[in-house]
């Protein structure tokens, strides 16, 4: 947890923030960069599905965009557990974390995601949910879609958000200096 991260501390635990919020800052950018991937597999799969009618490919999509919203997740838990300290409880907590990620904590960080963003973000952890859920015989395509359909620009939106975040723990940590 990185307390008081916007205050300056004693030379000691200074020296600890500024290199735990860069730490972070670069464990952002790499899962950044999975996810990132896992984008293009997604487009390349469901072009695959819609050549071939083949539902292999549909489910691999459909894994593609579980995966998609895992590792934007998988950021916003180490943001938590980095910097926060207070971890969303209850049946509810991946929606709490999603939403948390919209609320600056002052004196510790700003907000990582837009109200647009956190929007656009909910649909496609709705999913995730709904395919953990369902046999994959019942995929919708129309659904699933309209989802590859917006990813690449989600993808865009939401990895500016955290890249400007990102920067935000580097600016901290002095490293620009």
């Amino acid at each position: 947890m990185l307390p008081g991260t916007l205050e300056p501390d004693r030379r000691g635990r200074d020296r600890v923030v500024r290199e735990k919020a860069l730490k972070e800052a670069r464990r952002i950018q790499d899962e950044l960069k999975q996810v990132e991937t896992i984008v293009s597999h997604s487009e390349r799969d469901w072009e695959k599905f819609v050549l071939t009618g083949d539902d292999a490919y549909l489910k691999a999509v459909a894994y593609d965009l579980h995966g998609f919203y895992t590792g934007i997740e998988r950021i916003f838990e180490s943001v938590v557990d980095t910097v926060d300290g207070q971890f969303p409880q209850g049946e509810t907590w991946h929606k709490e974390l999603l939403l948390q990620m919209g609320r600056e904590i002052k004196g510790v960080r700003p907000a990582l995601l837009s109200e647009v963003t956190l929007s656009l973000l909910d649909q496609y952890m709705r999913f995730r949910h709904r395919i953990r859920n369902i046999y994959s015989f019942n995929l919708i395509p129309e659904r699933v879609k309209a989802l590859v359909d917006n990813l690449p620009e989600m993808f865009q939106r939401v990895r500016s958000e955290i890249l400007d975040f990102a920067q935000f723990l580097e600016n901290l940590s002095g490293a620009d200096r």
